[in-house]
């Protein structure tokens, strides 16, 4: 049987704590859930759903498919079972690919040395085959095999994606301290958000929470930003499905939506930054960016959520100096935001205690190394905005 052919385990890598929303996403796309681990999800299906995936998911990081699984206990015994498989199936003579791994077995000291050995095998395969051998290097811009062994369990993967999906194409300049695209899109699926209200986002920075949100109201899936994937070098590649694919995508958008997109930053910099993010993602003419100060943000009526990703203060000395930045932001939500459910992404604890309200829920999840928290906080009307005091207990994260 042809290595692309048949159903086969689907394997998605994602951040911590992101798992639980990948896989209501994944069921969303009639995906099975086969294992949700804590910075994976396993499915299994056909190589068109790897298409689908490739183009539909908005917070995982690759989609992996895996092309065989057995036991080896040494580097002479991963080539030995690594060497029939129908390398030929994937990859060109002329072609170019790169492996990856995660490797825990007591014989390698260091995990290039597995890379090698798989690069051995599917080069000596081919040049077997057919009579000339393929390159291989670092890059991951043409086809990527990812190797996982643990002890003697061996799974080998056509990593299909390539370089990540947060990767969309639309963020060439990511401005400071950047939140990656796949976990802004995770913390709006965790707010509830579905593009049926307002959203407003002070302290924009480069925009990718605004234009995420932007991207999901439309119901414009982040595949239709995206050049290229690892799939697109397979041997007999063509191109008729993934066409297909984006066609109906692009039917199914809403460009229509009645709902007011504002971000605001205090940086014009930022601001322009911001804009030209968004005209790369095609979402330029539904977002209102404002040059000003978060205290002064438009807040339409209506109601919606205030999404905010402030600073963390991981520096030495930078904590004291957000203190009081943490404390306007409270008090600006106190006094501008009723009706509204306002949500702060932060990496310090500390410094979330500032904003003098009481979250009604946490999530956690790891940006860039950083333990971060998603705390949300119903902005209800009237004196039914309770400030946080010495009795209040915080709800369990």
């Amino acid at each position: 049987m042809h290595l692309l052919e048949g159903r086969h385990h689907i394997v998605v890598p994602c951040s911590p704590g992101v798992a639980p929303f990948l896989s209501r996403e994944l069921r969303d796309l009639k995906m099975p859930i086969i294992e949700e681990r804590a910075t994976s999800v396993t499915s299994k299906g056909g190589f068109s759903d790897v298409l689908r995936l490739n183009l539909n998911l908005r917070t995982g990081q690759r989609v992996l498919w895996r092309l065989a699984a057995f036991k080896a206990s040494d580097p002479d015994q991963l080539y030995e079972k690594l060497m029939p498989l129908a390398w030929e199936d994937l990859v060109t003579p002329d072609g170019y690919f790169s492996v990856t791994s995660v490797v825990d077995n007591p014989t390698i000291r260091d995990s290039r040395f597995a890379n090698i050995r798989v690069k051995d095998a599917i080069v000596d395969r081919l040049r077997r085959r057919c009579g000339r051998r393929p390159d291989s290097g670092p890059r991951r811009d043409k086809l990527v095999f990812h190797l996982f062994w643990q002890q003697d369990e061996v799974k080998i993967y056509l990593d299909t994606s390539g370089p990540t999906l947060a990767q969309r194409g639309y963020r060439l300049d990511p401005g400071k301290a950047p939140l990656r695209e796949t976990l802004a899109a995770t913390l709006i699926l965790a707010s509830g958000w579905n593009g049926s209200k307002n959203f407003v986002n002070p302290m924009c920075g480069s925009g990718t929470l605004v234009i995420e949100a932007a991207l999901l109201a439309q119901n414009r899936i982040p595949g239709l930003l995206r050049e290229a994937y690892s799939f697109q070098s397979l041997a007999g590649y063509k191109s008729a499905e993934l066409r297909t694919l984006q066609a109906q995508a692009r039917r199914a958008a809403r460009p229509d939506r009645k709902i007011r997109l504002i971000a605001t930053d205090i940086d014009p910099q930022m601001i322009q930054v911001a804009k030209e993010n968004a005209v790369r993602a095609e979402v330029d003419d539904v977002i209102e960016f404002v040059t000003c100060d978060f205290a002064e943000t438009p807040v339409p009526e209506g109601g919606g959520v205030l999404f905010c990703n402030p600073e963390y203060g991981v520096r030495l000395g930078e904590e004291e100096e957000l203190k009081i930045t943490y404390r306007r932001f409270g008090d600006f939500l106190k006094q501008k935001g009723s009706g509204y459910e306002a949500f702060i992404f932060s990496g310090n604890r500390n410094l979330l205690k500032e904003v003098g309200l009481r979250p009604a829920r946490r999530w956690h999840f790891d940006n860039g190394g950083i333990a971060c928290e998603l705390a949300a906080y119903p902005l209800y009307t009237g004196s039914l905005i309770k400030p946080k005091t010495d009795s209040d207990q915080p709800n369990p994260a």
